[in-house]
């Protein structure tokens, strides 16, 4: 959220990754203050303002996000974002990701003019809570009329645990953005137009409750004959106050990125987060189904009751389960499924016969996947 290319961290595979079954129809509206310094540079404070919207069903979901970074020395940055995920049918393991970005900024003398960017991945499934992706980015930025043209290609893999979310990835850039790396310190031993760089990226974010705690580190070396050893950690605590506003804080380094033309920087921000969900109104609890979340010596066990015929085909499912159906037992005239969740914000929903997936009659329902899912807090 400091400038372009990480203004609002979008990078595509983060933004967009609701279209496997976490997306949720939404604007958010983020205004803070920032705090940016460049090698060589004296750090400069600026005010961030930016905004995103959400909008997906089952099989595809949207994204557009736009941001303005603007400093009193006339240090500016203007960015948009565009992004597609699009997967075959409601339970289909793999799911393909794209998106455009543009770029206008003046942050210093190594970073002028505009930026174009795009990206293309493929992500898989393999268990509910582990799945591998790879994919191939582009980037055209242009400083006082040159061309400079980067490339990258990446392979990584993810992972969820409890309240637990990691994730793994190792990338080779290529680059004609000389001017940017010599400011980052990175140079080639030999007569080439191009840097090569491998990078290593590691990333693990937790979720109790209202909190959330996210940190990354990345790793940079040279090859080919480019002269490269950098590290960058970063991280961010967000707090939400209530289920629209929220607090966000992050701060640490960011290399350089000559896909989106931005630069190695320093970086400190505080913004408040407004969040705009299509949320309806819960209605009269439990004549057909309910949730609920039962204590436990050892854990919470969540709780679902669908009233249906002993011969029907029930489903229930949600993100604590990557979205995989969950056992359930007929008992009486109600099916039932019992499940231990961690703390955290959850969705669940239930299908009865092939039928529009349905919240719990007793939970905020959502709109998503070509039905509704239902909201649920665990403390």
């Amino acid at each position: 959220m400091l400038y372009a290319g990480a203004l609002i961290g979008l990078s595509g595979a983060v933004a967009i990754r609701g279209a496997d079954a976490q997306v949720r129809h939404e604007t958010r509206l983020e205004v803070g203050v920032a705090r940016i310094e460049q090698p060589g540079t004296h750090a400069r404070s600026a005010a961030v303002l930016g905004g995103v919207r959400h909008h997906g069903d089952t099989v595809l979901a949207a994204l557009v996000a736009g941001n303005i970074t603007w400093a009193r020395d006339s240090v500016a940055a203007l960015q948009g974002i565009g992004a597609l995920a699009w997967r075959p049918s409601p339970l289909s393991p793999w799911q393909a990701e794209g998106g455009v970005s543009g770029a206008a900024f003046t942050l210093s003398s190594i970073s002028r003019d505009a930026n174009a960017s795009g990206w293309l991945k493929l992500r898989r499934r393999v268990r509910s809570q582990f799945g591998v992706v790879g994919g191939a980015s582009a980037g055209y930025t242009s400083r006082d009329g040159r061309p400079n043209h980067s490339t990258s290609v990446e392979a990584g893999a993810w992972a969820g645990a409890g309240t637990f979310h990691v994730e793994l990835s190792a990338a080779r850039v290529r680059s004609e953005d000389s001017l940017l790396f010599a400011a980052s310190r990175v140079f080639t031993r030999q007569r080439s137009a191009w840097l090569d760089v491998d990078d290593i990226a590691f990333a693990v974010t937790w979720e109790h409750g209202r909190l959330e705690l996210a940190a990354s580190e990345r790793w940079r070396r040279g090859a080919r004959g480019t002269d490269a050893v950098q590290t960058a950690l970063s991280g961010a605590v967000t707090y939400a106050f209530t289920p629209r506003y929220a607090g966000v804080i992050t701060g640490g380094r960011l290399l350089a990125d000559p896909l989106r033309g931005s630069p190695d920087a320093m970086t400190m921000m505080a913004v408040l987060r407004v969040t705009f969900a299509e949320v309806t109104t819960p209605p009269t609890p439990g004549r057909d189904s309910e949730a609920s979340v039962a204590q436990l010596a050892d854990g919470r066990i969540l709780i679902v009751r669908v009233r249906a015929s002993p011969t029907a085909r029930v489903e229930i499912a949600g993100s604590f389960s990557g979205w995989e159906g969950v056992p359930v037992t007929h008992r009486g005239e109600m099916w039932e499924a019992h499940v231990r969740i961690p703390p955290g914000r959850h969705r669940v929903a239930f299908r009865v016969d092939g039928g529009s997936w349905r919240a719990p009659a007793n939970l905020a329902r959502l709109r998503e996947f070509g039905g509704e899912v239902g909201l649920i807090v665990v403390p």
